[in-house]
Formats: structure tokens, C-alpha cells, sequence
């Protein structure tokens, strides 16, 4: 796999998870939506990834569809939580939630104007969301073990997740 890729993937999931940090500290529910949806995607298809890679001598071999956007290759967010029922790496109940949470995010993204649905309600499905984030966060964590990076690879890895939301 191109790690050019899975680098992209990996420091866009820390710099979203910066901007939805500002989203909340702003009250900004819809962004804050968009990017715990956006999110908790990343987490399963890394989980998914993890879980159905060949396992090789020097680690796992990542199937790369799941770490960028090709349109032959595409995988879309309710294919991923199909996969990740499927390789246990969340349960039918959440399975349902996310289900439930993403024809949510559906409505207030593209049709807020003519639905029912207020701003207000929006803050609650972002606490579900977190509930979510943070329990796929926790799992990933167990795996990566980011404890162990170096103070160079950490600021490496500041370095291009300041890039991905600056630009610069």
C-alpha cells in the first residue's frame, strides 16, 4: 500500500478530530455533525482494515480501498459499518445506531431546510456520536499503541496534521 495514502488518512483523522474540537468550543452542530460522521468513518475502516488484513511476518497488510477515494474502489460509509458488524468490530446495536444516526446526518445535511428537524436537536446526536468515537478510539488505541511514538514522530505527525487544516 502507498504510504503516502494511509499518512494522508491517518493525520486527517487527527486534524478533524482538532476542528471538531473548535466545532464544539463554537457550538457549530452542523460541522460538528459532518465531522463526527466523517470521524467515526475513519475509525471503522481502520478497525475494518486491521481486522481483515493478511497478517504478514512484519505486521498487516492494509487492503489500501479503505484509506482513499477511487471511485472503482469505493467504499461508502454504510458499506463500512456493514463490514464492521460483519468482523465484530461493533455490535448490532450500534450497528443500528450508526444506521440510525447517518439518515439523521442525511436529513440535516441535505434537506434541513424542508425537514422538521431544529438546530437544537442536533446537539444530542452529537453526544451519540461521541459515545461512539470514543468507544472505536479506545479500540483502535489497544491496537496502534500511539504511547510508544518518539517525540520526533510526534511532531512529525503535528507537522502534517497542522498542514491538512492550515493548507500550509
Amino acid at each position: 500500500m502507498d504510504s503516502d495514502f494511509f499518512d494522508n488518512f491517518t493525520h486527517s483523522v487527527a486534524a478533524a478530530r482538532l476542528l471538531l474540537e473548535k466545532a464544539h468550543d463554537q457550538a457549530n452542530f452542523i460541522e460538528g455533525l459532518v465531522l463526527y460522521a466523517s470521524s467515526v468513518d475513519a475509525i471503522l475502516r481502520n478497525l475494518v482494515a486491521l481486522k481483515s488484513g493478511a497478517k504478514q511476518k512484519d505486521g498487516i497488510s492494509l487492503d489500501p480501498r479503505y484509506f482513499y477515494h477511487d471511485d472503482s474502489k469505493w467504499m461508502n460509509e454504510r458499506n463500512i459499518y456493514r463490514e464492521a458488524l460483519d468482523y465484530s468490530v461493533i455490535t448490532q446495536d450500534e450497528f443500528q445506531e450508526l444506521e440510525r444516526l447517518y439518515a439523521f446526518r442525511n436529513v440535516v445535511i441535505h434537506r434541513f431546510i424542508i425537514s422538521n428537524i431544529s438546530y437544537a436537536q442536533i446537539a444530542p446526536e452529537l453526544i451519540k456520536y461521541e459515545i461512539i468515537f470514543k468507544k472505536l478510539f479506545d479500540q483502535l488505541k489497544e491496537i496502534e499503541q500511539p504511547e510508544k511514538m518518539t517525540n520526533k514522530e510526534r511532531g512529525e505527525a503535528n507537522q502534517r496534521i497542522t498542514k491538512k487544516i492550515v493548507g500550509t
